[in-house]
């Protein structure tokens, strides 16, 4: 099997991954809590924007009850998108000065935005905080991916795996202590609470985090992975079935609940991110042991195709049984998609250029991220919940096509269907 490896890796990729392994002499005690430290970052961030969905069912019956759903939709696409869009400066940055700098005044910001929140009341309070935690949220999600898949290298699909589990394992406590918080107190108390839950997240996280040595870089954007043409089809692959599927469920599994009439919407989004944690976690370690990272994203794509397809689509509003299903399906599918494409940059890129490689495909990408979660929602306003599956299925077929061609370029543009990649 390393055989194969070596001979579809290019000479620049094996220098790569030359020059990384001579920086892989930490203790396993050290490198486990920087993951343990990036998988609070991703709590506090990803985790949270998984469960925006509840966000806005909040505000459309309380604060914004008389605005249209695809308007308060606007809040956390904003929200996502500045995560994504900041990556590259702030990945540029991390390259830079590491994450002794970047990582405390973004933590500060995110939790500042969050008070902030506590007392806004209009829909121009709300979008300025999330403007604010979309600015900050951009460092501490560039420096969890990108300092796990520093201090990782044999194992770097399953660390990245991990840290991506934050999103899953927020998005399975934030539903149901939101849930308690909205009904028990006030807006203003329950988001208090919710911030003071984020500075004990976001100070592990400061606590167990250092960068590795590496070769720090000048402050300046590096253009070159722009001329890659596996840089362009990475980022499309990441706009049509990380940033634009994910995003979309995200901020539209609550609207899906309340628009069938089937389930809970709490539970829902629990269920989602239950399938979540375990696509976050078993397609990684499979890509690590047997098949690769690159074969891996092939394959969980087109299982997500399926669902959709074959279940969602003719299935989705027959029961509260067929609709938590597909629900948790989905988060398998999609939960792998974040550790697999992630895996994916990472092994493209030299190490001392890591940082910049994941926030310049994160910023380009970002768009989808922007209108996503509003257009879901206009369509399942005007037209149902079928329509969204047609919608999210042809996105993630032009997805599967674009890994396809990815893995023939890097195959030297030949189809080797055994070859680990």
């Amino acid at each position: 099997m390393s055989s194969h490896t070596d001979r579809f890796n290019s000479t620049d990729t094996m220098a790569t991954e030359r020059r990384y392994s001579q920086t892989q002499t930490h203790p396993v005690s050290r490198s486990f809590s920087i993951a343990a430290g990036s998988l609070c970052l991703t709590i506090s961030t990803l985790g949270l924007l998984s469960s925006m969905g509840l966000f806005q069912t909040y505000w459309h019956n309380h604060q914004l009850a008389a605005l249209p759903k695809s308007n308060i939709a606007w809040i956390p696409a904003v929200f996502g998108f500045l995560d994504a869009a900041l990556s590259m400066p702030a990945g540029i940055l991390y390259d830079s000065y590491g994450a002794s700098v970047l990582l405390p005044i973004s933590s500060i910001l995110y939790l500042a935005s969050f008070i902030g929140l506590a007392f806004a009341s209009t829909y121009t309070h709300l979008m300025s905080c999330f403007v604010v935690a979309g600015l900050s949220a951009a460092g501490q999600t560039t420096v969890a991916f990108t300092v796990v898949s520093q201090w990782f290298h044999l194992r770097r699909g399953l660390a990245v795996g991990f840290v991506s589990t934050g999103a899953a394992v927020g998005g399975l406590i934030f539903p149901l202590i939101l849930r308690i918080l909205f009904n028990e107190l006030s807006w203003k108390n329950a988001i208090i609470v919710l911030s003071a839950i984020l500075f004990c997240l976001l100070g592990l996280g400061n606590l167990l985090i250092k960068a590795p040595n590496v070769e720090m870089n000048d402050a300046k954007m590096d253009l070159s992975c722009f001329r890659s043409s596996k840089f362009w089809l990475l980022c499309y692959a990441v706009f049509a079935v990380y940033e634009l599927v994910l995003f979309i469920l995200w901020g539209s599994i609550p609207a899906l609940s309340i628009s069938t009439g089937l389930g809970d919407q709490y539970y829902l989004v629990v269920t989602y991110n239950i399938g979540s944690l375990i696509g976050r976690s078993i397609p990684p370690w499979l890509a690590d042991l047997w098949f690769g990272p690159l074969n891996t994203t092939i394959m969980m794509n087109g299982l997500t195709c399926l669902i959709v397809l074959a279940m969602w689509l003719p299935y989705g509003d027959s029961s509260v049984a067929a609709l938590f299903s597909i629900v948790g399906l989905l988060g398998i599918g999609t939960g792998s998609f974040v550790p697999l494409s992630s895996a994916c940059i990472f092994a493209h890129c030299e190490p001392e250029r890591s940082g910049t490689w994941f926030g310049s495909i994160y910023a380009v990408t970002s768009l989808a991220v922007l209108i996503g979660n509003p257009i879901m929602m206009a369509i399942l306003e005007r037209y149902g919940i079928k329509a969204p599956a047609i919608f999210i299925g042809c996105f993630l077929c032009s997805a599967l096509a674009t890994v396809l061609a990815l893995r023939w370029v890097c195959l030297d543009r030949r189809w080797a269907w055994l070859y680990r990649i």
